[in-house]
């Protein structure tokens, strides 16, 4: 998701990223891609060091990972419904996730 995103970002001309004739802005959400990417990447690497508060943060990044690939999801199966198949399995692996996330939480 942050390749995507950074290769977006560097891969562009300027007026692709701001386009609005139709109202749109895409660099937006090519940042957000970037940035959630990168803290995801960041949790699961707090997680592999065993911080005592890698749990909240990857509650936290799951949650944002939750969102954005439900916020791309529509875009996702009108422009290329393979990367809607991806997001789907990404969401079905965070999603079951989550209940070992709250329960680890919970203990500290």
């Amino acid at each position: 998701m942050s390749v995507s995103g950074s290769w977006n970002l560097i891969t562009s001309e300027q007026e692709n990223l701001f386009d609005f004739q139709n109202k749109d802005i895409p660099i937006f959400t090519n940042i957000t891609q970037l940035l959630t990417g990168l803290i995801c990447l960041f949790s699961g690497f707090i997680m592999w060091m065993r911080v005592h508060w890698a749990f909240s943060f990857s509650l936290f990044s799951s949650g944002l990972l939750i969102a954005y690939n439900l916020n791309n999801m529509g875009r996702a199966i009108y422009e290329n419904p393979t990367e809607a198949i991806i997001m789907a399995v990404i969401l079905v692996i965070v999603l079951q996730s989550l209940p070992f996330l709250i329960r680890q939480n919970q203990r500290i």
